[in-house]
């Protein structure tokens, strides 16, 4: 039979014929002719498109085109597979209005809140992305809602809410692809194909978009092949930036060339040039509390094995991070500028170290991850004005840091999560009496593995780059100065939630690219779990 033929007769049949219509489409969807799909959508749907329009308590409204409700389920393979599952086929108003019923094209299908609904939309935020009343909180939930329509092909969807009078009546629209993403975490699931998140105890805490990659984590050894960028293409490419910023999660460390040469070697001057570097990829460098400027420096040349032995370029430090004094690790990426001189350096995985224990001596990894022991020191290399205080005649400043913890801090689930290690800043330990011999001897072969050469990748070093290292996962040695050369190192940190946040606002503009529906008011002050299926 010719789809024109089959079409006209179904039509003519009054709203019976729809329903045939609709379940036979339903069912036949693969094997219908696209004439007919053709005919229905160019010849008969005049006007904005609206498909399945639904009141409250009254069933389908007929006074809407038929026909748009009948392209609405009958749209060709080629539109169902474009939508990626996230299209909403069908919504519907239950209880009155104060719940929702939305099935996607994926299958799945959830029962939303209509206070819900109405509480998330942007439409209650202003410009700065705060809500513009806080009055708002206590008259969503006297709205319900009258009738639902999905438009744009079931890309978004549109809800009247009603509030008693009509005037306060107000029509909504939500990009389904933004209630897909809410869904398994707000909706009551439906059917089988509906898999809900949470257990009904709410999301565990704040998470991370670059959650999944540190679940993945991958460890490694002395053959790493170190990831490179170019420090002027990743200022002005925030694709690039966004790898970078992936890069710090795994493999945890990178080289970044051509940073820029610092005008003099005045403290302020060469640390420049990384200052403004981590700006624009990151923000600004952690404030120290007593430093006058968000760097440090050392020079070989300017008396630093007085500033302590971390500082003289003489003594050989052993592997470590950094900020093992600082209660809670806030350094958590580490940037280190070469402003004079090319050198070679080290760095090794904390991630494979640990790995190594927990498999080959799993009694000492139990010890160095379930025992404390402490990191702590006076520090009193700055003056009261924050200069080095041997550059400086002022007085001294100085400040207690303490550190208790275990070498190895591990997530709920067993993931390495942090590495603390430093031997130079180790305190005095109030190790238990019983456990005491067990554990300095797990310690000892920690600290052993760290100067292992199957576990150190070198690499080198040149003038004017920067090394940028996840200090909670990678652990670093003393550069090698050729005799005679001067050398001037810049250093600075930045906190594990600016970090995360960069990433998140770098991903959000690239979805937003990607999606004009799904625009800033729609990414952003959602929870990280939910973000993530939106861009990634």
């Amino acid at each position: 039979m010719r789809a024109s033929k089959w079409t006209s007769k179904t039509l003519s049949s009054g709203i019976k014929g729809v329903k045939s219509f609709v379940d036979i489409a339903n069912q036949q969807h693969n094997s219908v002719p696209r004439s007919a799909t053709r005919f229905l959508n160019e010849s008969l749907t005049k006007g904005p498109h609206h498909a399945w329009t639904h009141r409250a308590g009254s069933g389908w409204n007929m006074n809407r085109s038929l026909v748009s409700a009948m392209s609405s389920s009958f749209r060709p393979p080629s539109s169902i597979g474009a939508a990626r599952g996230m299209r909403i086929v069908v919504a519907t108003p239950v209880n009155e209005g104060k719940q929702v019923d939305m099935e996607f094209a994926d299958g799945s299908a959830y029962r939303f809140h209509t206070a819900w609904i109405k509480d998330s939309h942007p439409n209650l935020t202003g410009k700065d992305y705060y809500r513009n009343s806080a009055s708002t909180v206590f008259e969503t939930d006297q709205y319900m809602v009258d009738n639902v329509q999905t438009a744009s092909n079931g890309s978004m969807i549109s809800v009247n809410f009603k509030n008693h009078l009509d005037e306060n009546a107000v029509t909504e629209e939500y990009p389904s692809a933004w209630l897909h993403a809410f869904a398994p975490y707000v909706g009551s699931p439906l059917n089988q194909k509906s898999k809900p998140k949470l257990n009904g105890s709410g999301l565990p805490g704040t998470g991370s978009l670059l959650d999944d990659m540190y679940k993945n984590r991958k460890p490694w050894d002395s053959s790493l092949q170190m990831p490179r960028f170019c420090g002027q293409e990743l200022l002005k490419d925030e694709g690039m930036q966004v790898k970078f910023l992936e890069a710090m999660m795994d493999p945890g460390v990178a080289v970044i060339t051509d940073v820029g040469k610092p005008k003099s070697f005045e403290h302020k001057d060469c640390g420049q040039p990384l200052e403004d570097f981590m700006f624009n990829v990151l923000g600004r460098p952690n404030q120290h509390p007593v430093r006058a400027t968000r760097f440090g420096v050392i020079h070989t040349q300017a008396r630093g094995e007085q500033a302590g032995a971390d500082y003289d370029q003489k003594n050989p430090l052993s592997m470590h991070t950094d900020h093992s004094v600082y209660h809670g690790t806030p350094g958590y990426l580490q940037f280190m500028y070469q402003a004079r001189g090319s050198v070679k350096s080290k760095v090794c995985d904390g991630l494979a170290l640990a790995e190594y224990l927990r498999e080959h001596h799993p009694k000492d990894f139990e010890m160095l991850s379930h025992i404390n022991m402490t990191h702590a020191t006076r520090n009193s290399i700055y003056a009261k004005n924050g200069e080095y205080r041997r550059d400086s005649n002022a007085e001294g400043f100085s400040f207690e840091l303490v550190h208790t913890h275990p070498v190895l801090t591990m997530d709920e689930d067993g993931k390495l999560l942090k590495v603390v290690q430093s031997e130079t800043k180790r305190g005095v330990s109030a190790l238990p009496f019983e456990s005491y011999e067990r554990y300095m001897n797990a310690y000892k072969r920690w600290a052993s593995l760290c100067e292992e050469d199957r576990f150190k990748c070198t690499f080198d070093w040149p003038e004017h780059s920067m090394v940028a290292i996840n200090n909670w996962r990678v652990l670093h040695g003393r550069a090698e100065v050729s005799e005679g050369q001067q050398r001037t190192m810049v250093f600075a940190y930045v906190m594990k939630t600016i970090y995360e946040n960069r990433h998140r606002l770098l991903k959000q503009r690239q979805a937003e690219k990607k999606n004009p529906e799904l625009n800033d008011k729609w990414l952003t002050r959602l929870p990280n779990q939910v973000l993530t299926s939106l861009v990634n």
